[in-house]
């Protein structure tokens, strides 16, 4: 009874605050993020009546910008009304790039610089070299809200170059690819949560046969000029709880690629849906379905690959193609530690696919050699106060033919 009265008590005594107007707006800890770009995602402002609903819902929109490790409110009571006080906790944005990934007999490498945060605009800028069979570049700027509008842009300068294995009627032979790309995108936000991005590219492919011996039907090289038009359609209704995912995101991606060298134009088509749920304090289950299908050409340069990397773990480097792909993978993440700056998953996982062959049919996806099944386990070694800070270390193993297995190293959630 007694606490009963108590909760009464309290609840009447902050009934007056909370039906009162909201005569400021603070924000404590911003050092190097800007209060103009945190301004756009408060959607109550200075005068209207206190709805503690909304002050919520503003903490979670900052957290899900990923560039706080904590962000806390208080609601006090001031003259004429109430103030309301975000705190922030800011997460290192400006970073060094120094990951690698590797299977076996395969490894890759990557040194650069990343800010994600550049100017206080939650901006972002990404360089870095990769050496990944052979020597690559890349620089990625994206500018998120221009001006404090709802307009953005990203711009991409790429030299692409690996080993790639190509598939010629049984056979496989290695080229050396070059790819040269200078790309661009419009962003709309038609929410604080959906985007839909326009752009192209425009890009050249050289294939240098790396393989000695004559082999039928591959040629010694190829080289093509193209441009690349796409639209990007984002979903998202992901909450974030530190490293913690709980909702569901879509992005569906739709792409045509035109030829300068008189080639059929090209089509790729493909939709990510990933899920997340909580489990009690520390358990987290992932899942991503991506389906994806492209022009049914008969090529040995078919877009959807099948890559340790990419999507099934332990499968090996590039392992086939097809012009049609069917992927499910799923997560069960474990925090076995969780302390205020580091922390420690165990992961259990499943990933399995099916892909249509270059020229084949919609039948392929059900044919037993065309399906792949792994399973695994792994760990996630985790700096809280560092963005994006995740050591991804998995290993995977053929369910249908267990002398198939390997580890896959990386950094970042697997997806």
């Amino acid at each position: 009874m007694r606490k009963t009265l108590i909760i009464i008590c309290c609840l009447g005594l902050a009934i007056p605050c909370f039906s009162q107007e909201v005569v400021s707006i603070r924000y404590e800890g911003l050092e190097k993020t800007k209060r103009s770009y945190i301004d756009q995602f408060v959607t109550f402002k200075v005068g209207e009546k206190l709805d503690s609903s909304r002050v919520l819902m503003v903490r979670q929109q900052l957290v899900n910008l990923e560039m706080f490790s904590d962000v806390r409110y208080e609601i006090g009571a001031v003259d004429r009304g109430v103030e309301v006080t975000y705190h922030f906790q800011e997460l290192y944005t400006l970073l060094p790039i120094f990951s690698f990934g590797g299977i076996e007999e395969n490894f890759w490498i990557q040194a650069g610089a990343s800010e994600a945060n550049l100017g206080g605009q939650g901006n972002k800028l990404t360089t870095y070299y990769q050496y990944y069979d052979r020597s690559s570049f890349a620089a990625h700027l994206t500018f998120d809200r221009i001006r404090q509008t709802r307009w953005g842009l990203n711009v991409n300068l790429i030299k692409w170059s690996t080993l790639e294995p190509l598939f010629f009627a049984n056979q496989t032979v290695e080229y050396e690819y070059d790819n040269y790309t200078l790309g661009f995108d419009v962003i709309r936000h038609s929410s604080f949560r959906d985007r839909i991005e326009i752009g192209g590219a425009f890009f050249t492919e050289d294939y240098r046969k790396f393989t000695s011996g004559v082999f039928e039907g591959a040629p010694e090289k190829v080289s093509k000029r193209k441009i690349l038009a796409k639209a990007t359609f984002v979903w998202d209704r992901v909450n974030y709880f530190y490293f913690y995912l709980d909702g569901i995101h879509n992005q569906l991606n739709i792409q045509s690629v035109q030829s300068l060298d008189n080639d059929p134009e090209f089509y790729i088509v493909f939709n990510d849906l990933k899920g997340f749920w909580r489990i009690a304090e520390k358990g987290n289950i992932a899942t991503r379905l991506r389906l994806g299908l492209s022009t049914n050409e008969v090529s040995p340069f078919a877009p959807f690959v099948l890559d340790s990397y990419l999507n099934i773990r332990g499968v090996g480097n590039r392992v086939d193609r097809g012009t049609g792909a069917i992927i499910l993978n799923a997560e069960y993440r474990h925090s076995f530690v969780d302390k205020q700056k580091v922390a420690v998953q165990g992961v259990l996982f499943s990933d399995s696919g099916s892909w249509r062959n270059p020229g084949g049919n919609f039948s392929d996806f059900t044919q037993k050699e065309n399906l792949v099944i792994f399973a695994g386990g792994g760990f996630r070694f985790i700096h809280k106060k560092i963005y994006n800070a995740i050591l991804r270390v998995d290993y995977g193993v053929n369910l249908q033919e267990l002398t198939i297995n390997g580890f896959v190293l990386g950094i970042g959630q697997y997806f």
